[in-house]
């Protein structure tokens, strides 16, 4: 942790960081009941699955929960903390059963999508105009790879943020490397069997999600519902491939995911869902959990919020600007969007009013 930070922690009266508290204050909920109807203009399919957040607008893409093969894709929620409005349904694919979307990340005006269809397809990663909502790309750019499956997507900012490997970054089920493609053009930066393999000691790679240090490039994973930390050492070169913590293993249930927050007051800290079967009846505070980049547990303070029980299938999406974190809630059919800072740093932001503020627009 930097300087900085401690010195800001100090201030807020923070724990120490190898044991923070993560304040959450709920700015809004959204309900994405109207993307599950297959009649409406903003369907994606039964259940949300991959969200992307930007501080303002919400992305999400659905899941196939219909019993046979049905369409997913994706809609925009625009000014999200405000009135709010959906937008007709775009990047549809005809989707298997019990299939869908993996996860979407947003840079800017690109926005990633990776699908999982069960097997190759060239559209497993793709990338989209976010204003225009226009497809730009599917994977390899000018010579799709089908053998490729779209497990998880988020936006590589490279060894250090910068070098030759920042783009459109995805993990393959079956694949043990890291895929770097150009985020404008979908061609792959390293040719797609080229990206350095990154599995740890076992060697499995049942990819679900994953999440990059925005200043190091560091890697951090899903697999088999296990968290896993690969360190950047160069452009195309990691190490120290470990699992952070003992998650029951899972490698059959899907919608497992991550997202790196740098918390102001806090510092940097990973949020997953801990999610090894997919029954019913799981409660909201117990699945969601975060810890540090070491994988020290870290306490959350919900600050009275309550979420009814799902099934464990959960997806996150932080903005780093407005320290805000979007939470899909699949079986209820919400999203939750969160302010993160400390309630002290909160109020060094300025954010107190903000909350109020939105909470009346909302």
């Amino acid at each position: 942790m930097k300087t900085s930070v401690c010195m800001l922690a100090v201030v807020a009266g923070l724990a120490a960081a190898s044991q923070a508290q993560v304040s959450m204050t709920l700015l809004k909920t959204i309900d994405t009941s109207s993307t599950s109807t297959n009649t409406n203009t903003n369907f994606v399919g039964s259940n949300v699955s991959g969200i992307a957040w930007n501080g303002t607008d919400l992305y999400v893409a659905g899941y196939n929960a219909s019993g046979a093969t049905a369409n997913t894709g994706m809609a925009k929620f625009s000014n999200a903390l405000g009135a709010g409005s959906w937008s007709n349904t775009f990047g549809a694919l005809s989707t298997s059963n019990s299939r869908g979307f993996s996860s979407l990340a947003i840079k800017g005006n690109t926005l990633l999508a990776g699908w999982e269809n069960g097997a190759g397809n060239v559209n497993s990663v793709r990338g989209f105009n976010a204003t225009a909502l226009t497809q730009s790309w599917a994977t390899g750019g000018g010579t799709p790879d089908a053998t490729r499956r779209g497990s998880a997507v988020a936006f590589d900012p490279g060894f250090n943020a910068g070098g030759t490997n920042v783009g459109a970054s995805y993990l393959s089920i079956g694949s043990g490397r890291r895929h770097v493609l150009d985020a404008s053009t979908g061609a792959y930066i390293n040719g797609q069997n080229a990206g350095d393999i990154i599995n740890e000691a076992s060697g499995t790679s049942n990819w679900r999600g994953m999440a990059f240090d925005s200043a190091t490039g560091d890697l951090y994973a899903r697999e088999s519902n296990r968290v896993f930390k690969a360190v950047r050492t160069a452009d195309n070169a990691f190490s120290n491939s470990t699992i952070l913590n003992a998650y029951t293993t899972a490698t059959a249930v899907d919608n497992q995911n991550i997202a790196f927050m740098n918390i102001t007051g806090v510092g940097k800290v990973l949020i997953a869902n801990d999610r090894s079967v997919a029954t019913g009846g799981q409660i909201f505070t117990s699945v969601i959990k975060i810890t540090d980049t070491n994988g020290v547990a870290q306490t959350i303070n919900w600050n009275g919020f309550v979420a009814a029980n799902g099934n464990g299938a959960y997806n996150f999406s932080f903005d780093q600007a407005s320290q805000t974190l979007a939470i899909s809630d699949f079986v209820n059919r919400q999203v939750y969007i969160f302010a993160v800072p400390t309630p002290g740093t909160a109020a060094l932001l300025g954010l107190g009013g903000l909350i109020v503020a939105r909470r009346r627009r909302a």
